[in-house]
């Protein structure tokens, strides 16, 4: 059976994991599959957005317990596979957004993490999970939901349990909004419409320059590295005719002043 579907509507790529009665899980062979396809993505020039979402039901479950155990018996290679679907989405130069449906549970919770925007319906629920099998959180876990969701409610989920609901992600930011979850692709239509004027190396290079400047800790570095990418995005053809249409418009706009 198939890992996930994947859908290309417009400039919107939408990938749906596939798991049936195991709620999507995540397995080694359906992670690597997945981070496959969402490379494959950059093959087409017509996507600039990703929306990522489970079959009804269930966003993702985790990870499938059997990759825990060969990690516990000494080979950690499956382990590595399931990152790969997350760290894959986390990394992509495309506008990622989760369509959270249902549950999303640990491994699960790091692949909602990894999208640009989170969409949940009011009956999703994210939970940690790594202390209930007494393994330490993996896939960039502690790195991530402190800066989403705060060094304090991040510690309570890690370390207390603490089950996060939808309403309670929207009204902590975790979540932009809260949709029916037959509206949420809707929704991210809607988000991604804006990108059908804009090149699609131009959102790609924007996306890969938010990411590259997670590490810089100087203003003046992140100018000097925007002047390079917005100087070079000023010589295409797209953003002088932009220019141009812009003036144009301006120019008929009658000065009030003057009459």
């Amino acid at each position: 059976m198939a890992a996930y579907t994947l859908e290309i509507i417009d400039h919107l790529a939408l990938l749906t994991l596939v798991g049936g009665e195991k709620r999507n899980l995540l397995t080694p062979v359906s992670a690597a599959e997945i981070a496959q396809a969402v490379a494959g993505l950059l093959d087409n020039p017509t996507v600039k957005a990703l929306a990522v979402t489970g079959q009804p039901g269930a966003f993702c479950a985790g990870a499938d317990l059997s990759v825990l155990q060969q990690a516990a018996g000494g080979d950690g290679a499956e382990l590595q596979q399931i990152y790969s679907a997350f760290t894959t989405v986390a990394q992509s130069p495309l506008f990622t957004i989760a369509l959270v449906n249902g549950p999303a549970l640990g491994a699960g919770m790091n692949l909602a993490m990894a999208c640009d925007i989170r969409l949940a319906s009011p009956d999703a629920w994210f939970e940690s999970r790594f202390f209930n099998l007494a393994i330490h959180p993996g896939g960039g876990h502690t790195w991530l939901l402190p800066q989403l969701l705060g060094w304090q409610q991040a510690a309570a989920m890690i370390f207390a349990g603490e089950r996060l609901s939808a309403q309670q992600a929207l009204a902590q930011g975790f979540v932009k909004e809260l949709h029916n979850e037959e509206e949420l692709l809707t929704r991210a239509k809607q988000l991604c419409a804006p990108l059908s004027t804009v090149p699609t190396a131009l959102v790609r290079q924007t996306k890969t320059s938010m990411l590259q400047l997670r590490s810089c800790e100087r203003q003046d570095d992140a100018v000097a590295f925007e002047f390079r990418q917005q100087f070079q995005s000023l010589q295409t053809d797209a953003a002088q005719q932009h220019i141009a249409a812009l003036l144009a418009r301006i120019q008929k706009i009658p000065d009030k002043n003057n009459e």
